[in-house]
């Protein structure tokens, strides 16, 4: 069945429309006639208020069948109509139409999990053998395969409809709240059901939204970024996003939110929350830690400390704690030693990778092992840590002694690290740089030592134990990256330290060390011999010290009075500097001003337009609203009277034919048929009344002889219960009067003792008595009182609230019959002008018969004239000469019927046109001819009177004149 649409209809008949398809069980026809409505460009300048059922209804079939092109273009239509007027409509559409996925969803999950239930046949068989054979075939469950078939398409048709509306909203200022609210249902829905490729292609296409705003910003409704809310909103949604990737352990998504939200942090103007920079924080924590670069996460945690270690009120101590615990642990598991640059070692970083780090962590330069261990140091994280964790910064950095460290922090590693799982990610790369500074410490000492000692020293406490095996692999290991300048020697079983004086590794910390190493000796040789030669010329050339005194003093005075006048112009600079800014500033706040006041001009300028173009069009609208209701007036009470004459009269009349008869003619056909059926429905009455009347006489006198029968039987039987009852009720009386004899005789002996002891009672307490009674009456008379004071107060509350009710029933009621008032004089206007119409078309009538009347009048005066007119004795007869006359073979007429009235009465008067209606049964519809005038015309102009012809001053139908001749 094709679907109905009317391009001119309106959203309220399409939608009349569609419910009524939908009723019949055609709801794919109904959503293909919603559809083609809603994508005519008639649609278009529709009002909202009546389009948001139409698009609902829309919307709901579109989600029973899953059709989502259709939908998504129905959305895309409905924004544009309410983009300008109404966007809120829109939100409200999208959220119902997001709930009704989602409860389909949810419905299909439950419809799944039942047919999975239903699919097991035997509870006590774990599988059956088809199942078992199916899955050996198919490689795949029977709930998998369930999932697949009923819950699978709602999941697709929810994920394609987020997809859809965020291409429909995108880059549009008018919808960002609805925008990022869609967003962040798009990255739940992700997160609910775990669909990890769904949430890449979700990353990347907020991704390309957002690198496209800078291409729109010269469109009507562009998102601007430097609009502070409008910035806040896009930085809550990534936020959600990096949660929600960290969440589902999506790192390279959650490295690609973070450079994201880097670039927003950048170009907002806005500061930035603290709560929102300690959660960007956070989760580079967490990156780092997976990127599994100890510097980088050292040097996150120290930045997420500096934003919440004063936050007390946000963040709990316990909290803190475990931060200040993460950030010692970490920036002690900063490895300490650097590679040569003579070994090529493929642990180095890459720069640009450093510098991407770096920006994310907003510092200005990459951090070392040495600035981390000093912002720690002056830092509070000490004073904030575990107290059981603080002797660990001492015995790695300040205390370190090869001999002992193992066995000192040999219970911190057990106890504390090891225990903790927050912290115990740390205790291996601890081991290594714990390790890694005895190695060290022992090639400052010794220049070989045995592999026993080193594994006695390198003793580690479970879990984080290292047998020799692995102890040798690290040596081997720092060896090969040139962390260490060692050799193994396995035929003697021992290290052997590799003194170098030109090894360029050496430590990036600063911690306590027992001797100088060659190579540390050999970089500070030049600086020794300097340092006696200065040592020996000053004891030898005293003159040249003093010389050079002197030249330093002058020195210093022309260094002081050149920094002098450097501050001097470097505050000058500065002022200009600073003026300059303040002038730029003021240029850029002023031309922002002005652009943004332009920029409100122009939309306001641009909504006024559009305004009035939908004012303009609504007045079009409702001009041919009213032109169309006229005229549909007019045809439906045309074809209602055409009905009615067709159904009472018997007449078969459509509506043009009814515009052109006669209306007094109708009438009186209608009454002589409302006659008749007034006269045969009597009759039928009669005939009926008759009828009934028999058939109850002869029912009464079938019923009278069987009344005695049924009277008599009732009278037994009457008598039989009457006799029942009087029985029972004698001796139930009987018993009772029993009952209430032995009641009354053991009453009577307790009567004595009762009215004793009441009288003891009432004497004792009297008084009490008095007094409780009078406490109760004022009780009561207080009681009575609130009550009367709070029914007044309920009774004033009810009449005020049914005089507010009241007043706004009035107001309804003045409305109501406003709207009333102005529909009967639109409905009077248009009868009035019907009647006007109805008035004219009678004067017209009117005129027209005068002007019958009078051509009648002048009919009879030219007959008059005519019959004065002398006629030659040949024409009376019948002859006509050869020439300028018609012979009687051609047109001639008997003198008989020349004078006959009826011929008299049809003949046409001569030169005017007769309607055939007005002729004669026998009369020619050819005009006469210009020559002489035969007989026949010349009794047509006779003076006899016509019985056919009308009487003066009476108008006759045509319909009647007929019938008479």
């Amino acid at each position: 069945m094709a679907p109905y649409f009317n391009p001119q209809s309106r959203p309220e008949t399409v939608l009349k429309r569609a419910e009524e398809l939908t009723k019949v069980g055609q709801s794919v026809t109904a959503l293909e006639t919603l559809y083609d409505a809603l994508t005519n460009r008639h649609l278009r300048g529709a009002n909202a208020a009546n389009t948001e059922p139409y698009m609902r209804k829309f919307v709901e079939l579109s989600i029973e069948h899953r059709r989502g092109k259709q939908l998504k273009d129905g959305l895309m239509q409905y924004r544009n109509i309410v983009q300008h007027t109404n966007p809120e409509s829109l939100g409200a559409v999208v959220e119902a139409m997001l709930d009704n996925i989602t409860a389909r969803v949810g419905e299909a999950q439950k419809n799944a999990e039942q047919a999975s239930v239903a699919q097991i046949e035997d509870l006590d068989e774990a599988e059956s053998p088809e199942t078992m054979m199916l899955g050996l075939v198919s490689g795949e469950q029977s709930k998998d395969r369930t999932d697949r078939a009923l819950v699978t398409p709602w999941l697709k048709f929810l994920w394609e409809a987020y997809r859809s509306l965020l291409e429909i909203m995108r880059n549009n200022v008018r919808f960002e709240a609805l925008y990022q609210s869609v967003s962040n249902k798009a990255i739940d829905f992700c997160k609910q059901y775990e669909r990890k490729t769904e949430f890449h292609r979700l990353c990347d296409l907020l991704r390309n939204h957002l690198q496209a705003i800078g291409k729109f910003s010269h469109h009507q409704n562009a998102v601007n970024l430097s609009n502070p809310e409008t910035m806040q909103l896009f930085l809550d949604t990534h936020f959600h996003q990096l949660n929600t990737a960290t969440e589902m352990e999506l790192w390279q998504e959650s490295f690609r939110s973070v450079e994201d939200i880097h670039s927003l942090i950048h170009q907002s103007k806005r500061p930035i929350k603290p709560q929102a920079m300690a959660n960007y924080f956070e989760n580079l924590t967490r990156i780092m830690y997976v990127v599994k670069n100890p510097l980088f996460l050292a040097a996150a945690w120290q930045r997420y400390y500096n934003f919440i270690h004063r936050q007390t009120k946000i963040f709990s101590e316990e909290q803190l704690q475990s931060v200040a615990n993460n950030v010692l642990l970490s920036t002690l598991a900063v490895p300490i030693i650097k590679p040569s640059p003579r070994v090529l070692s493929t642990a180095v970083d890459n720069k640009q990778r450093t510098q991407r780090f770096t920006s994310l962590l907003f510092l200005s330069s990459p951090p070392t092992r040495v600035s981390l261990i000093n912002d720690l140091a002056n830092g509070d994280v000490l004073g904030r840590v575990l107290p059981e964790l603080r002797p660990l910064y001492d015995l790695v950095e300040e205390q370190f002694h090869p001999l002992s460290i193992c066995k000192k922090l040999g219970p911190v590693l057990s106890e504390q690290i090891a225990t903790n799982e927050d912290v115990s990610k740390y205790g291996s790369l601890l081991c290594n740089v714990i390790l890694t500074r005895l190695l060290q410490q022992l090639s400052q000492v010794y220049t070989s030592v045995q592999l026993d000692f080193v594994f006695r020293l390198a003793r580690f406490p479970e879990p984080y134990a290292m047998t020799p095996a692995e102890i040798e692999r690290f040596i081997m290991h720092g060896a090969r990256r040139g962390e260490f300048q060692l050799r193994i020697d396995h035929q003697s079983r021992s290290v052997v330290f590799d003194t170098d004086p030109f090894d360029g590794s050496q430590s990036q910390s600063n911690g306590a060390q027992l001797q100088a190493s060659p190579a540390e000796l050999m970089r500070s040789q030049l600086s020794s011999l300097a340092i006696c030669l200065s040592n020996a010329q000053r004891v030898t050339c005293p003159e040249y010290v003093a010389e050079k005194q002197v030249q330093k003093e002058a020195a210093v005075a022309a260094a002081l009075q050149a920094m002098q006048n450097e501050h001097r112009l470097a505050t000058a600079r500065k002022a200009v500097i600073d003026r300059r800014k303040d002038i730029i500033e003021n240029a850029l706040a002023r031309k922002e001003r002005d652009e943004a006041r332009e920029r409100a001009i122009r939309i306001q300028r641009e909504q006024e337009q559009e305004r009035e173009r939908i004012a303009e069009e609504q007045r079009r609208r409702e001009l041919d609203r009213i032109t169309r209701e006229r005229d549909a007036i007019q045809r439906i009470e045309a074809k209602k009277l055409a009905e009615s004459i067709k159904e009472k009269a018997g007449i078969d009349v459509s509506i043009d034919d009814l515009e052109q008869l006669d209306t007094s003619k109708l009438l009186e056909l209608q009454v002589e048929q409302l006659e008749k059926e007034k006269h045969d429905m009597q009759s039928r009455l009669k005939t009926l009344a008759r009828k009934a009347d028999h058939t109850e006489r002869a029912y009464r006198k079938c019923e009278h002889p069987m009344l005695e029968d049924d009277y008599a039987k009732q009278k037994l039987a009457d008598r039989e219960n009457h006799d029942n009852a009087r029985k029972a009720q004698l001796e139930q009386s009987r018993e009772k009067y029993v009952h209430d004899t032995t009641e009354k005789k053991r009453f009577l002996r307790m009567v004595d003792d009762f009215n004793t002891v009441r009288k003891q009672l009432d004497q004792g307490r009297s008084e009490d008595l008095a007094a409780e009674r009078r406490r109760v009456r004022e009780e009561l008379a207080r009681a009575r009182e609130e009550r009367v004071a709070e029914y007044r107060r309920v009774k004033a509350a009810k009449e005020e609230a049914e005089a507010v009710e009241k007043a706004e029933r009035e107001a309804r009621e003045a409305e109501e019959e406003k709207d009333k008032a102005a529909k009967a004089a639109e409905t009077a206007r248009l009868r009035e002008e019907m009647a006007a119409q109805r008035q004219r078309d009678e004067e017209a009538m009117k005129r027209h018969v005068e002007q019958a009347r009078e051509l009648e009048l002048e009919n009879a005066r030219a007959q008059q004239a005519a019959s004065k007119r002398y006629v030659p004795p040949a024409l009376r007869a019948g002859g006509a000469p050869s020439s300028g006359t018609a012979s009687p073979a051609s047109g001639s007429v008997p003198p008989a019927a020349a004078a006959s009235p009826a011929a008299a009465a049809a003949s046409p008067t001569p030169g005017r046109y007769v309607p055939p209606s007005r002729r004669a049964a026998g009369a020619s519809a050819t005009p006469p001819s210009t020559g002489t005038a035969t007989p026949a015309r010349d009794a047509a102009l006779s003076p006899q009177p016509s019985a056919a012809s009308p009487t003066p001053g009476k108008y006759v139908p045509p319909s009647r004149r007929n019938l008479a001749q």
